[in-house]
């Protein structure tokens, strides 16, 4: 099929992440790339329904093994429709990828792991691992910079699940996602607080070791996050040479962890330009809501933003966001800093 111009569509993913992009080659071929499955939910209510119509993927990406990413993966795995999809390759890091589903945790329990499901559903696809040793990848050209997971962290992340359980390693992982926000301050006051994260890298591998990048298509480039952690994210950038006189300029950026508040340091934000900025979430889970209202105010009151309009989309309606975790928007948000808020899936 032939294409002129880049889609992407951040799906209704619950808490999770689902973003299938289309875009197009040197030649206009299309080229199709699917990053992560969301939940389980998100398969059966929104992925299954935009795959119908596809009849391959030339890169299916999962960033990190928490199950908001991949029990969607798992579901579509499962389902009659993966007999219909090629998947030309797919990029994933992990020892034994274990099949799940509880909701909000990955747990052990029998069956097939993902590497299984693909050997036996998809056994012509090319399994790669990706590091910040790949650097640049280019795909029919498509590019690819890579910004996460770097090795040290895969590797931490692979001696850890040998060690533990990956029920102790869920255990550790949890607490990082925005639980007591601050509704009484407003944004330039939340976006001047110092940002401090309150766990280590070790004690937060699995949103570590997510796999991270820009992605340049021929007519636009998307900065995609995932669960990413901020000092690694910065860390590459000033590797490849940007600073906050030349920081990184991207159409859109996919934000970290749903907009959680300790994925988004003012000093990652100092290197990234950008006037599109997307959060994936549907208000989260009792004990982990997002978004933070610091993590906008980070974003709408950066340092090195441009002097245009910057939105900040979200592929939930805000008013149901509202009802979920309160007033982490309100009107008089919009009257400093020159933005807005919107609803929006389909780009």
């Amino acid at each position: 099929m032939k294409r002129f111009v880049t889609e992407f569509f951040v799906l209704p993913a619950y808490h999770g992440d689902c973003i299938l992009i289309k875009t197009f080659d040197p030649d206009n071929n299309e080229f199709i790339i699917l990053i992560d499955g969301g939940t389980s939910q998100t398969f059966k209510y929104s992925l299954k329904k935009e795959l119908e119509d596809i009849s391959y993927i030339n890169i299916l990406i999962l960033t990190h093994i928490d199950s908001d990413h991949i029990a969607g993966l798992i579901a579509f795995f499962n389902s009659t429709l993966i007999n219909e999809i090629r998947i030309d390759e797919i990029w994933l890091n992990n020892p034994d990828m274990i099949e799940i589903d509880t909701g909000n945790l990955i747990s052990v329990k029998q069956g097939d792991t993902l590497k299984t499901l693909i050997s036996q559903k998809s056994p012509n696809s090319i399994l790669r691992g990706i590091s910040t040793e790949d650097g640049e990848i280019d795909k029919c050209g498509i590019n690819f910079l890579i910004l996460s997971p770097t090795p040290n962290i895969l590797n931490t992340l692979y001696e850890s699940w040998k060690s533990q359980s990956p029920e102790s390693l869920l255990q550790n992982n949890i607490g990082i996602s925005s639980v007591n926000d601050d509704y009484t301050k407003s944004l330039v006051e939340l976006s001047q607080i110092p940002f401090i994260t309150d766990k280590g890298l070790n004690n937060d591998i699995f949103n570590a070791s997510s796999i991270a990048f820009m992605l340049k298509c021929p007519d636009v480039s998307i900065l995609l996050l995932a669960d990413a952690r901020p000092e690694i994210i910065e860390e590459s950038l000033i590797y490849y040479g940007f600073n906050e006189q030349k920081p990184i300029v991207a159409d859109y950026v996919k934000i970290s962890h749903h907009g959680s508040l300790n994925n988004t340091s003012q000093a990652m934000l100092s290197l990234i330009k950008s006037d599109n900025f997307i959060i994936s979430t549907n208000g989260g889970t009792a004990n982990h809501r997002h978004p933070s209202r610091e993590t906008i105010g980070r974003i709408v009151h950066n340092s090195n933003r441009s002097d245009q309009k910057l939105n900040i989309y979200f592929n939930y309606n805000i008013d149901d966001l509202r009802y979920r975790i309160g007033d982490f928007i309100i009107d008089a948000d919009l009257t400093n800093g020159n933005w807005d808020a919107e609803h929006r899936n389909n780009f």
